[in-house]
């Protein structure tokens, strides 16, 4: 019925139509599979992004860890410390004779009621009550009022040195006080203690809060994170033995959440004390957020880092609250958090062991998994998630990096719209557009019609076959008449041409055979990121020397057409093979976000194929492959008998590393590890000098899983 419809249509109407109907559908189709592709590609690199930045983020913390141990090992065998312990050992024990006279008692009272206590409310759960912080021995009240008391906002400096009361205590103080100080803010501690391992007492601390003075074995403080700190490395009698507490709001810093590492202290054989550091958050976000630098590592707009301890409690500050608090206070009030919750992060100024995140990616990063999901975050987000557990110290936490999922994929967002607004645009051009070109074709038909002879002699390569009672109809039987003569040319001339493109084509990159066809003589293009593999055939020399010649080049050529097939299924160009070498570029005529993962790819495949025929053919042959990634230049060399060529350092490099003691062996530089880290695994060999770029480090890849080997070749076995 349509088609009877059709045909009844004039030229006019059916050309409007076909044209309207083929244009449409070429835009749908292609809107349809940029979306599709786009999509996947965007993903894929979102999700790449999160795992290096969550390798990076657990390196960083690695290695922040590594400075703290180095640190406080190194400090606990110095003198300065040793020294100062068996001062203070010395000095400490005689203000137990001490007593305060009733205006200091009052001064001291005066002190934790007024100040202590309300700064303790805002950070603790609970109604602190004086009696229980009140310090309970003599040299405990002594240090608490001539050194906090007496001097509570810390306004005159040089009574954190020597309160003036003529102690022998103070007299030892002010020989280390400064010293000690100088660490504190060098390297950003909240305080550092030194603790008498026989009694338990913290003979001095840089902070001088309320835990000053104080026993750490039957004390106040007795129950803290610095005491179990202290109870750690007191059962140690290892000089090298570092141990780092979890976070806790610990009371003496006014329920602040802090963390302590401290090691043991030896003065020769004799076990003295115990030196230890105490922190804050803010140590861990520095190294959590680069500094607050989120965009700076890719993380865009709402990209993060950030860590969960094993009660599901937050570990470093979210970036929404670093960020703006104000906005992060409104989204975990409209995400149920109580408001007494969120009081409480206000006045303590940090999420750190208040706000829970009980998310999937948090429990699998707690339970040991690492990987990659999508999930809702605690502000009802969809997100694009990438966790793995970090050990930090003898602390078992989870880290998990995230992006919003509508920032990932915003590039795609952008492509639909674009879509929708050149659909919008197109669609009437190419109605009024149609709509000109099918009045155009009435006014040529009595033309047409009389220059019929003149296509039968051969004037025209057109042929058309027309079915209809319209205008065109008329025509019919001219155009019949004159296939049979045009056909026979048209099939030469085509022919012809398809083989022309086929040679050039299989020497020149499209672009550059385009352009050689175009009539350029002189054709040089930079390229400046490709990865380049370059391969050589051990045992094929020998090979020959065993086979008749007619053997040896069908295995050679079973082999290269292989390789030639597993190169073109990769996405990955070969330039040439001459004899046992062949020389692959990715990323030359088609651009690659993903050069060296294809390069990779190839190589993998081609120890399959060299694997598979050795088999067969009962021979016994391996590759040595290097891959480099870098910039170079290719062109056309040569005129009349011409062959295309790359050079540069990219490609010297790549053929220099290739060669492998071992055999059936990947080698690959520093561009192409950092790359794919995170894909593979490498394995750090000795550095190749290379004549004119001298000495350059290389890896041998080292994970090659079946499934993924199978994946990544196409089924090249």
């Amino acid at each position: 019925m349509v088609l009877k419809l059709f045909r009844r249509l004039g030229v006019q109407s059916k050309v409007l139509a076909m044209v309207l109907l083929a244009s449409l559908l070429s835009l749908l189709l292609t809107g349809l599979v940029s979306f599709s592709i786009s999509s996947n590609v965007v993903a894929t690199a979102v999700s790449n992004q999160l795992v290096a930045l969550r390798n990076s983020r657990a390196d960083a913390l690695q290695e922040y860890y590594g400075f703290l141990r180095n640190h406080v090992l190194t400090m606990s065998e110095g003198f300065l410390v040793i020294d100062a312990i068996k001062d203070f050992r010395a000095a400490y024990p005689k203000l137990q004779n001490t007593t305060l006279s009733a205006e200091q008692q009052k001064k001291l009272v005066a002190y934790y009621t007024n100040i202590f206590l309300p700064k303790l409310r805002k950070n603790i759960e609970g109604e602190p009550a004086l009696a229980t912080y009140l310090p309970n021995t003599p040299a405990d009240r002594y240090l608490g009022y001539h050194y906090t008391a007496n001097n509570p906002n810390r306004i005159h400096p040089d009574l954190l040195t020597d309160p003036g009361d003529g102690s022998e205590y103070s007299a030892v103080h002010r020989k280390y006080s400064q010293r000690f100080r100088r660490l504190t803010e060098v390297f950003h501690y909240r305080d550092i203690y030194l603790v008498d391992i026989d009694s338990g007492d913290v003979i001095f601390s840089v902070g001088k809060e309320a835990d000053m003075g104080s026993n750490l074995k039957t004390g106040i403080f007795a129950d803290t994170a610095l005491a179990k700190t202290f109870d750690e490395i007191r059962k140690s009698r290892d000089p090298n033995f570092v141990y780092i507490s979890d976070f806790e709001h610990y009371k003496a810093s006014y329920g602040e959440a802090s963390f302590f590492i401290g090691s043991t202290v030896f003065d020769g054989d004799k076990f003295i004390g115990a030196l230890i550091y105490q922190l804050n958050p803010d140590a861990i976000d520095r190294v959590m957020t680069d500094n607050k630098n989120w965009e700076q590592q890719g993380l865009g707009k709402t990209g993060e880092s950030f860590l969960v301890g094993q009660d599901f409690k937050l570990r470093s500050s979210l970036r929404a609250f670093l960020e703006n608090p104000d906005q992060y206070f409104k989204t975990l009030r409209s995400g149920g958090v109580s408001q007494e919750k969120i009081d409480w992060i206000k006045r303590a100024n940090s999420p750190v062991l208040i706000q829970e995140v009980r998310t999937e990616g948090a429990k699998r990063s707690l339970a040991g998994q690492t990987g990659e999901m999508e999930e809702v975050d605690y502000r009802g987000k969809r997100v694009l998630k990438s966790y793995q557990p970090i050990r930090f110290g003898n602390l078992e936490w989870g880290l998990v990096s995230k992006m919003d999922k509508a920032e990932a994929l915003q590039g795609v967002r952008r492509l639909r719209d674009a879509l929708l607004l050149l659909g919008a645009i197109l669609i009437p051009l190419l109605t009024l557009m149609s709509l000109a070109l099918a009045r155009s074709f009435i006014q040529p038909i009595q033309r047409l019609m009389g220059a019929t002879k003149q296509i039968i002699a051969g004037d025209s390569a057109v042929q058309v076959k027309v079915d209809s009672a319209d205008e065109f109809g008329e025509l019919s039987s001219s155009f019949n008449s004159m296939a049979a003569t045009l056909q026979q040319r048209e099939e030469s001339i085509r022919s012809q041409l398809q083989e022309n493109d086929r040679l050039l084509l299989n020497i020149l990159p499209a672009r550059t055979a385009e352009r050689l066809k175009q009539g350029e003589q002189s054709i040089t293009e930079q390229y400046p990121s490709v990865s380049v593999l370059y391969a050589d055939l051990e045992g094929f020399q020998d090979l020959s020397a065993e086979l008749e010649p007619d053997q040896a080049i069908v295995v050679l050529n079973e082999l290269i057409g292989a390789f030639d097939d597993a190169a073109e299924r990769c996405g990955v160009e070969k330039l040439r093979s001459t004899g046992s070498n062949y020389l692959a570029v990715c990323g030359l005529s088609v651009p690659r976000i993903d050069d060296e993962k294809r390069t990779v790819e190839l190589a993998l495949a081609m120890l399959q194929v060299v694997e598979r025929l050795s088999v067969k053919h009962g021979v016994r042959l391996s590759l040595d492959i290097g891959i480099h990634a870098g910039a170079l230049a290719a062109g056309v060399v040569g005129s009349g008998k011409f062959y295309y060529d790359v050079w540069g350092e990219t490609v010297t490099i790549a053929r220099a590393i290739h060669i492998s003691p071992k055999q059936n062996v990947i080698q690959v530089t520093e561009p192409v590890r950092r790359a794919l880290d995170g894909l593979y695994s490498f394995e750090p060999l000795a550095p190749v000098e290379v004549k004119g770029e001298g000495v350059i480090p290389i890896w041998e890849l080292t994970r090659l899983d079946p499934a993924l080997v199978s994946a990544a070749v196409g089924g090249a076995a």
